[in-house]
């Protein structure tokens, strides 16, 4: 068994997850700041995306024991004529109660109204908006938020989400934006309380929020009692350690939401397969996961990156998504055309592509920044890999993106937190549904090798556990 652990240790060298952590400026909080006075009011509510349009999910911490989780829906303000939805509670060692509730049944493009209940006071009344059948819709894209804190009471935490609730509010207000992404690690060390700080803001209790798992939120088993969301891969050859991939539909676009943590290739494999099988008429294909494939920006994660590439981009290949959203670096970059490895079109100084043969990778930089930094911010800059078309270095400006979608175009507009106008702008156009995806079989060698992350996988989750439950 040992040779077998070091022959699939050393083919895959897979998944050592260590990241450094830019530094954050932090301001001191008064004691009747908003965050801080709202702790048992806000109960860290926030919604998340349900299968389709025709549903919602919303979760929050607490509750009275042996009372049932409810949310009550109207269409009302006042909330006459609620209908209401029970839901589930999930606890583990870190979380000793989460509420998950399902809404189902709702009509798209409507307004809904909504209160949570738990046997506690109720929450006060909170809305959201559907998406209606062929609207346009627009997205926000984070990765990398890292609130962090030691404590609930710590002024580190509650400033850190109000530096999160900031870049929330300013997006928002650029475009009409109809669900937040984040490409993961929402907390730094995978506490409760930062994952309570990173559900704060206002506009998560408005707007579905989709996370998908970091590095560092595989610190301790929190994320798993709180990701509350639809589709999720449970029957695998070898399961994600906490929670798993799992996907959902938002206006014409499919979005995939892998574990790079879970180094079982088969597994995503699978649920790539399954999830367009069960959504063929989708127009766009959008996948997310944690790490950053293509970026090049620290060499001395190459090695892992190159391991990674060999479990993750056959499946994005032979499934022909349109875009995949990364993180982990904190370096912002946005790829060329790829396909197989290889660059199909070079996209340097264009604005747009139509029917791409292959997939653009999208990896965005951090919210988590240290603005009296003296390093300058570079664009374009002498690090990014052979693969980028473009790059964005800052530690002094947090960077987000807003993804707009129609049934023929894709834009993707990137900020630095409190400018005005992206410092990139690019449109991917589609004029059929497959656009210039390749129609190829997988490559061979990956029908056998998917296996090995598998293998690598199951004997991993073993040692990462116990050093989960030693950590506290």
């Amino acid at each position: 068994m040992n040779k077998v652990t070091k022959l699939i240790s050393t083919a895959l060298c897979l998944i050592l997850l260590f990241t450094s952590v830019l530094p954050i400026n932090i301001g001191a909080v008064s004691e009747d700041d908003f965050y801080v006075e709202n702790i048992e009011k806000n109960k860290g509510v926030y919604l998340s995306p349900g299968a389709d349009d025709t549903e919602i999910r919303v979760t929050w911490y607490g509750g009275k024991d042996d009372v049932d989780p409810i949310v009550k829906v109207s269409e009302n303000e006042n909330m006459t004529n609620s209908v209401s939805f029970t839901g589930t509670i999930h606890s583990n060692e870190k979380v000793e109660r989460s509420n998950h509730v399902t809404v189902t049944g709702l009509e798209k493009g409507k307004t809904y109204y909504y209160v949570c209940c738990d046997g506690t006071n109720d929450t006060e009344v909170k809305s959201f908006k559907t998406v209606a059948d062929g609207e346009d819709f627009s997205a926000m894209y984070v990765s990398d938020i890292h609130l962090t804190g030691e404590s609930y009471d710590d002024p580190t935490l509650y400033q850190s989400a109000k530096n999160w609730e900031n870049a929330l509010v300013e997006a928002t207000g650029r475009e009409n934006i109809s669900l937040i992404l984040s490409g993961g690690d929402q907390a730094t060390e995978g506490q409760p309380h930062e994952y309570y700080a990173t559900f704060l803001p206002e506009t998560l209790k408005s707007i579905p929020f989709a996370m998908a798992i970091g590095n560092h939120d595989v610190k301790r088993f929190t994320y798993d009692a709180l990701a509350n969301y639809p589709n999720t891969k449970t029957n695998n050859i070898s399961k994600s350690l906490i929670h798993g991939d799992y996907y959902f539909v938002k206006g014409n676009a499919l979005f995939l939401v892998l574990d790079s943590t879970n180094s079982s290739a088969a597994d995503h494999y699978k649920f790539v397969k399954d999830a367009i099988n069960e959504n063929p008429d989708v127009k766009w294909r959008i996948m997310m996961f944690h790490h950053d494939l293509y970026g090049g920006h620290i060499e001395s994660r190459e090695s892992e990156n190159k391991l990674l590439r060999a479990l993750f981009t056959p499946i994005i290949d032979k499934f022909q998504i349109d875009l995949v959203l990364t993180g982990h670096s904190h370096r912002f970059s946005r790829s060329h055309v790829i396909y197989k490895g290889e660059i199909t079109e070079n996209l340097c100084d264009k604005t747009s592509v139509t029917d791409p043969e292959g997939t653009i990778y999208l990896n965005n930089g951090t919210l988590r920044v240290d603005p009296d930094s003296e390093n300058q911010d570079i664009i374009d800059s002498d690090l990014k890999s052979e693969f980028i078309a473009t790059d964005y270095i800052s530690e002094t400006k947090g960077i987000y993106n807003i993804l707009t979608f129609t049934d023929d175009s894709l834009t993707i507009k990137s900020y630095t937190y409190g400018t005005e106008k992206p410092f990139t702008e690019f449109t991917i156009n589609k004029t059929s549904q497959q656009g210039g995806h390749p129609d190829k079989p997988i490559q061979a060698w990956f029908v056998v090798g998917k296996y090995l992350g598998t293998v690598y996988n199951i004997i991993n989750n073993i040692s990462r556990k116990s050093e989960i439950r030693d950590r506290g």
